[in-house]
C-alpha cells in the first residue's frame, strides 16, 4: 500500500488554504454533488480548511443531502489518487465514530450503516505527489422501512466491550513489549509510546465488529493504519484501512468495520504518518456485537 512512503513527516500547522486542491463529487442515484476539503497535508505543512458540518451549521451552509441505507456511492477526482477510502463518520457521539464504508467489485460504495441518521461522508485521499486530502459532506442515512420504536441508538451500536488476553507491541515502546493477561477497563493511565505494531489476542474466537483508538497528538497527525484478523494466529485476513480525522482533539476515535468479522487474533500496523513515527498509542479498546 506503500502509505509510509507517500506521507512526509510534518513539522506544523498552517492557517492559509491552498488553492490547488484537487476536487471531489460524490454520485448518488444520478445526481452529482460537491463534496469539501476541510484537511489537507502537503510539502509537511498540514492545513485544516475548514470543520465537518454538524445538524446547526448545515441548516445555514448546505442542503443536508438524503440517502437510503444501503444504497451505493460512487466519486469523481479531476486528478486520480492512488488511495482512497471512504467513511461515514458519526461527531455527535462521545468518541467520533467512522464506519468504514465496503466498496463493491464495480468500484462503488454501500453506505450500510447500523442506524439512519445524520452522518458526515468523507473521503480520505492520497495522490500520487504525496498530498493527502480530506473531504466531507453532511448527509441523511435514511430507512422508510425500520421500525423507529425498535430503533437502536447509534451510540450503543457495536458497544459491547471484549476482553483481551494478551496485547503485544512490537517495535520500540516506551514501556517495552507488553505481553501479560490484561484485564478490562484496558490501558487505564497507560501509554505504549511509540509503536511499530500491536498484535491483540483475545480468551477465544469472538465476533469483533471495530475498536477505540487513542493516538498522540491525533489533533494536528494523521495516521493510517492497517487492521487484520485470524481465528489461528497464522493466516490473517485483507487488512481493513483506517485513517484519523485529525478534529477530534486528544480524544480517542472509534473504528467500526465494514462487517463484523470472527477473530481471536488482530494486527494493527502503521501504514506512516504526517508527524508521529509509528502509532503514539495512548489508549486501545476493542469491541464485538
Amino acid at each position: 500500500m506503500g502509505y509510509a512512503a507517500i506521507i512526509s513527516n510534518t513539522t506544523g500547522t498552517a492557517s492559509a488554504a491552498p488553492n490547488d486542491i484537487p476536487k471531489v463529487s460524490f454520485n448518488h442515484n444520478g445526481g452529482i454533488t460537491d463534496m469539501t476539503p476541510i484537511l489537507t497535508v502537503k510539502d509537511k505543512i498540514l492545513t485544516k480548511l475548514g470543520h465537518p458540518e454538524d445538524e446547526q451549521s448545515a441548516e445555514y451552509k448546505s442542503l443536508i443531502y438524503a440517502v437510503h441505507r444501503g444504497d451505493s456511492l460512487s466519486f469523481n477526482f479531476d486528478k486520480e489518487p492512488s488511495q482512497v477510502d471512504a467513511f461515514l463518520i458519526d461527531y455527535e457521539t462521545d468518541y467520533s465514530t467512522l464506519w468504514a464504508l465496503a466498496k463493491t467489485e464495480t468500484g462503488e460504495y454501500s453506505a450500510n450503516t447500523p442506524s439512519p441518521g445524520l452522518y458526515n461522508l468523507e473521503v480520505h485521499a492520497i495522490y500520487p505527489d504525496g498530498e493527502y486530502v480530506s473531504y466531507s459532506k453532511l448527509i441523511n442515512v435514511v430507512d422508510n422501512d425500520i421500525n423507529l420504536l425498535s430503533l437502536t441508538p447509534k451510540s450503543n451500536l457495536c458497544g459491547n466491550e471484549l476482553s483481551i488476553d494478551k496485547l503485544t507491541a512490537m517495535g520500540s515502546p516506551a514501556n517495552g513489549v507488553f505481553n501479560q493477561i490484561i484485564n478490562q477497563p484496558l490501558m487505564k493511565g497507560l501509554s505504549f509510546g511509540i509503536v511499530d505494531e500491536l498484535n491483540i489476542q483475545l480468551p477465544d474466537t469472538k465476533n469483533v465488529c471495530g475498536f477505540q483508538l487513542g493516538l498522540k497528538n491525533s489533533q494536528n497527525d494523521i495516521n493510517f493504519f492497517a487492521v487484520q484478523s485470524s481465528d489461528d494466529g497464522s493466516i490473517y485476513s485483507d487488512p481493513i484501512v483506517f485513517s484519523n480525522t485529525g478534529f477530534s482533539g486528544e480524544m480517542p476515535e472509534k473504528y467500526i468495520y465494514p462487517s463484523s468479522v470472527e477473530a481471536k487474533f488482530l494486527k494493527i500496523i502503521p501504514l506512516g504518518s504526517t508527524l508521529e513515527k509509528g502509532l503514539g498509542v495512548t489508549g486501545f479498546k476493542l469491541f464485538g456485537h
